[in-house]
């Protein structure tokens, strides 16, 4: 990343005149916008592998992290022309009671979310639902191959086609929050075999309506 980072600093200064300038100074700045999602990945990466339990565990407010959340992937939604919306479970039924860590959690539903957004076509609406034991979050895309269901969550691989930029680290983050949480966490195809669905906990028939 640091040796094209280079590479288009060096186009800006060639540049000779404004339109070619501002097409340089474009893809300079997508590509600083890369190597600082790429960076923040890594450091979040190894804060979770370093951490073999969780420091403290308290009641989780699942309205507040998702507003927070949902906040800071707002940007991306817009840029991607896409929805989100949030289903909880009927009045009287507790939302996913769980003790954790709030902070790591919000990563964990921050990356997740971010994951589905970039894979939402323009149009589409991203959906997290929440059930008794668990949550899943949907997004409208076109469907995955069996093999690349298989390898989410793998470091560094992205599907082909991905236009947005990307580390392919945000999955094994969330995979390692959920794992220090006790909890699994498992990737499907959507109703109809359209878009993905990501689960974490255990969602039974909520997961399906």
């Amino acid at each position: 990343p640091l040796a094209v980072l280079r590479a288009q600093w060096d186009v800006v200064r060639g540049a000779t005149d404004a339109q070619a300038r501002r097409q340089a100074e474009a893809r300079l700045s997508a590509g600083l916008d890369r190597v600082d999602r790429l960076v923040t990945q890594m450091l979040a990466l190894s804060r979770v592998e370093a951490t073999e339990r969780l420091s403290h565990s308290n009641a989780v407010d699942w309205p507040a992290l998702v507003a927070q959340v949902m906040n800071d992937v707002l940007p991306l939604a817009e840029r991607r022309g896409a929805e989100l919306a949030c289903d909880w479970p009927p009045e009287g039924t507790p939302a996913f009671a769980l003790n954790g860590d709030a902070d790591l959690l919000a990563v964990l539903l921050r990356n997740l979310l971010d994951n589905a957004l970039r894979y939402a076509p323009a149009g589409s609406t991203v959906t997290l639902r929440f059930g008794k034991e668990g949550l899943a979050l949907h997004n409208g895309g076109p469907p995955l191959s069996p093999e690349a269901l298989a390898r989410l969550g793998e470091r560094f691989h992205r599907n082909e086609g991905q236009v947005e930029s990307g580390s392919g680290l945000g999955v094994s983050i969330a995979q390692r929050i959920a794992t220090l949480h006790g909890l699994p966490l498992r990737y499907r195809a959507g109703p109809g075999g359209q878009g993905v669905v990501a689960e974490l906990g255990e969602l039974g028939e909520f997961s399906s309506t």
